[in-house]
C-alpha cells in the first residue's frame, strides 16, 4: 500500500468514525484527542495489513497499546460509562472492516485477518485493563522501559550489563555488547525520527533471542547485550541483526533510502572486565567502522 493510498484510507476511516458517533448521537465526544487516537489507530491497522512486524505495536509494550490503555483512562475520569466506550470500540472494528470488505480480493487472507483481530482485541484488553486498573498498561517492566519503543532503557541496560560481566567472570563465560546506532536526516523527536526508532525496534526484538536483552540506550542508538556470546559469534549475529534492519528499512518506504546503520561490538574478556570499558570499546568499534567507509 502506497503512502498515498495509505493516507486516503485513513482518512476515510477516521471520517466514517466520526460519522458513526453522529449517527449515535455521541458527536459531542468528538474532539481533538479522540481525531489523534482514531487516526493513530487505523494508521496502525492499515501497517499492519502489510506489515506482520507492526503487531509489535498494538501489544502491551506497543505504542498502540498505550495509546488506547491512556485514552480509556482519560474517559474514565470524565466519568464515561465502560459501556460507551465499548461501544465506540465495536464502531472502531465495524468502520474498519467494511472498508476492508469494500476492497478486499475474492481469496481472503486469513493470515492478515487474524493478525487484524489480535490488533483489535488489544486494544479491547487495553481499555478494559484502564478501567479496571486504573492503570494504562500492566506491564511490570514498563518503568524500565522506553516510553517510544517499548525495548528497556538505557538505565537498566547498564544494569544487566555490568551483571552479567560478573556472571561471565564467576562461571568463566563470554558475554558480548553489540551497539546499533541509527543516522538519519530527521529532526530529532519529529514523528519520521520516532517511527523509524519504532521500526529499527521492532526488527531487533523480532529476530533477537530469548535471552538477549534490547534496549534504547541513546536516542538514536541500540544497544544487545549478548549472554554466554563470544566475541567471533556475536560479530555474526550482529551483522545479520543490521542486514535485517536495512533490509526491513529499505521495503517502508523511500523516506528511508538515506538512513544508514552503524555497528559496534565488544566481549568480555576479549576487549575490557569492565562495564565501562566495553561500552567504550563498542561505541569506538562504530566510530572505526564509519571512518573505515569513508
Amino acid at each position: 500500500m502506497s503512502a498515498s493510498v495509505k493516507k486516503g484510507s485513513v482518512k476515510k476511516l477516521v471520517q466514517a468514525f466520526s460519522d458513526g458517533l453522529a449517527e449515535e448521537e455521541d458527536a459531542e465526544r468528538w474532539d481533538s484527542d479522540t481525531e489523534r487516537v482514531v487516526e493513530t489507530i487505523y494508521g496502525g491497522l492499515l501497517s499492519c495489513v502489510d506489515d506482520e512486524l507492526y503487531v509489535q505495536e498494538f501489544l502491551p509494550f506497543g505504542s498502540i497499546y498505550k495509546l488506547a490503555g491512556e485514552r480509556a483512562v482519560r474517559l474514565r475520569k470524565r466519568n464515561v460509562p465502560i459501556e460507551k466506550v465499548m461501544e465506540e470500540h465495536i464502531l472502531l472494528r465495524d468502520v474498519f472492516w467494511e472498508l476492508r470488505r469494500s476492497r478486499i480480493e475474492k481469496v481472503h487472507d486469513f493470515t492478515v485477518e487474524r493478525r487484524i483481530c489480535q490488533c483489535f482485541n488489544s486494544i479491547l484488553q487495553a481499555t478494559v485493563q484502564a478501567y479496571r486498573t486504573r492503570e494504562t498498561t500492566m506491564d511490570v517492566l514498563d518503568p524500565l522501559r522506553d516510553q517510544a519503543t517499548g525495548v528497556f532503557n538505557s538505565m537498566y541496560f547498564m544494569t544487566r550489563v555490568e551483571e552479567e560481566i560478573k556472571r561471565s567472570e564467576r562461571y568463566m563465560r563470554d558475554v558480548s555488547v553489540a551497539l546499533f546506532e541509527i543516522r538519519s536526516d530527521f529532526m530529532e523527536d519529529s514523528p519520521e525520527q520516532t517511527e523509524l526508532i519504532r521500526a529499527v525496534a521492532r526488527v531487533l526484538r523480532r529476530n533477537s533471542r530469548g535471552s538477549d536483552i534490547l534496549a534504547r540506550v541513546e536516542r538514536e542508538k541500540f544497544g544487545m547485550l549478548l549472554p554466554e556470546t563470544r566475541a567471533s559469534d556475536a560479530v555474526l549475529a550482529a551483522e545479520r541483526l543490521k542486514s535485517q534492519v536495512t533490509e526491513y528499512l529499505a521495503g517502508i518506504g523511500g523516506k528511508y533510502k538515506d538512513v544508514s546503520v552503524g555497528m559496534g561490538l565488544a566481549s568480555y574478556p576479549e576487549h575490557g572486565e569492565d562495564r565501562d570499558v566495553l561500552m567504550q570499546e563498542a561505541t569506538e568499534s562504530i566510530m572505526r567502522e564509519v571512518a573505515e567507509g569513508e
